[in-house]
């Protein structure tokens, strides 16, 4: 089967981070939409400091977008925007520490640390929620504190089953119209 990634809008692309190569890209059919999951090999960035690995995901609608939980639940309220964008980065922080059996650090900073790139540009207006937020994450672990060396194919399977884990929470909770 010939698959190529979907291309994202050029002016958007210069704001993500490179998905050039990614260590896993699939698609998943889910509240009918087609959507591709990718997810980045590990890297170290020197801003970030020593024995950090970081690792990229994102989420993609059919024509390239990166997808908000807009796209599958409009009407959710700014409740259950917050209340499901947390349910995904729980999952996301449960997949790194499973993966690295991370430790609490002992000045309490969290890890992993998610940072995501914020509303999608269509949108984005000053009282734009959670629910605009694109999917496109950044997940760093201070390995640090780890019991675990942090294994590449291990990490990027975690993420994208948090990912899944949480995009089939949305599309449920989508479907069953929960007025949270």
């Amino acid at each position: 089967m010939d698959w190529s990634p979907p291309t994202v809008d050029e002016g958007l692309r210069m704001l993500l981070p490179d998905m050039e190569d990614p260590a896993l890209s699939e698609h998943l059919d889910l509240g009918g939409q087609r959507l591709t999951i990718q997810v980045s090999p590990i890297a170290q960035y020197e801003d970030y400091g020593p024995g950090v690995d970081v690792v990229h995901a994102w989420v993609l609608r059919e024509d390239g977008t990166p997808l908000a939980l807009r796209d599958m639940f409009w009407d959710a309220s700014s409740e259950a925007a917050f209340n499901l964008w947390s349910f995904l980065c729980e999952e996301l922080s449960a997949a790194a520490t499973l993966v690295y059996g991370l430790r609490p650090d002992p000045d309490g900073t969290p890890n992993p640390r998610l940072g995501c790139w914020g509303p999608r540009p269509d949108l984005a207006r000053p009282d734009a929620d959670d629910g605009a937020t694109a999917l496109v994450l950044g997940i760093a672990t201070d390995t640090r504190h780890a019991t675990r060396v942090g294994r590449q194919d291990l990490l990027v399977l975690s993420i994208r089953s948090a990912l899944v884990v949480a995009l089939r929470r949305w599309a449920q909770d989508a479907r069953d119209g929960l007025p949270l």
